[in-house]
């Protein structure tokens, strides 16, 4: 799974190009209040000369879409073949774009990102940690933020021991005999200890659902979010792709098969 920091500036004109000729669809972060949304845009028009691209302003779903405004950062992700393409970029402007005379949607212009993440699509998909390997995971409902509160016994935590990792998110088996009494989509701090043996991690998450395991444990889902829209983000996902790749490694000279049955964390 190999990780790409950036493109040359001919063939990321030729990503987005294609990805505009296509009409691909992205999935756009931004924070806002002190929480994260993210939605889904199709992208319209990519500039030739590479300063700014655009996307569809028009809600895909029942969820209504954030009020962007000029000089706001967000995050985007889109699929490229078999990687997935990630950046951070500014908000240049609003209004309408046309396809003809009589026919427009709403949009918005963003600036061309400086440099872009690229992964392998891989990396998202869940790969199971052996049962031998013992990995912390601390939630807490809020955000990463609520770190302090937490040292100081102001919020409750959850901890338990995380059972798959991708860079999408993770499966945590906890001590809960119920589930959470969290929403669907609550925004969530997390701290993780990945399998690299470097020091623990605290990124943002989303709450997406529970299960119990064969023992009756509560097993709780989340995805990560908001990490491509700031450099330690991106690093951090770089990161986490060498574990899963490391995990993955592992998994073929096992001679398992632990990724097949298992659906992806993709966030889209």
């Amino acid at each position: 799974m190999k990780t790409r920091n950036a493109y040359s500036r001919e063939d990321l004109t030729d990503v987005f190009d294609s990805a505009a000729g296509q009409r691909a669809l992205a999935v756009v972060t931004v924070q806002s209040a002190g929480s994260w949304q993210s939605f889904k845009a199709r992208f319209l028009e990519a500039d030739p000369k590479g300063r700014f691209f655009v996307l569809e302003h028009e809600p895909c779903d029942a969820d209504a879409l954030p009020a962007l405004a000029p000089g706001q950062y967000t995050g985007v992700s889109f699929r490229h073949r078999s990687r997935k393409v990630l950046f951070a970029t500014v908000v240049e402007a609003k209004g309408k774009f046309m396809f003809n005379d009589a026919t427009s949607v709403s949009a918005v212009r963003y600036r061309w990102p400086d440099t872009v993440l690229e992964l392998q699509r891989r990396s998202y998909q869940r790969t199971l940690i052996p049962g031998v390997v013992k990995l912390l995971a601390n939630i807490w409902p809020g955000s990463a933020a609520d770190r302090n509160q937490v040292q100081h016994g102001q919020i409750t935590v959850v901890t338990g021991t995380m059972m798959d990792l991708s860079c999408g998110g993770t499966l945590v088996r906890t001590g809960l005999g119920t589930p959470p009494a969290w929403p669907a989509d609550a925004p969530l701090g997390v701290e993780l200890q990945l399998p690299d043996g470097r020091a623990p991690v605290t990124l943002d998450a989303r709450y997406r659902g529970s299960r119990p395991d064969e023992q009756g444990r509560m097993c709780i889902a989340i995805q990560f979010i908001g990490l491509e829209v700031s450099l330690d983000g991106r690093l951090l996902l770089q990161r986490i792709s060498k574990n899963v790749q490391q995990l993955s490694r592992s998994e073929r000279v096992a001679g398992g098969s632990m990724n097949a049955p298992i659906a992806e964390h993709t966030g889209e």
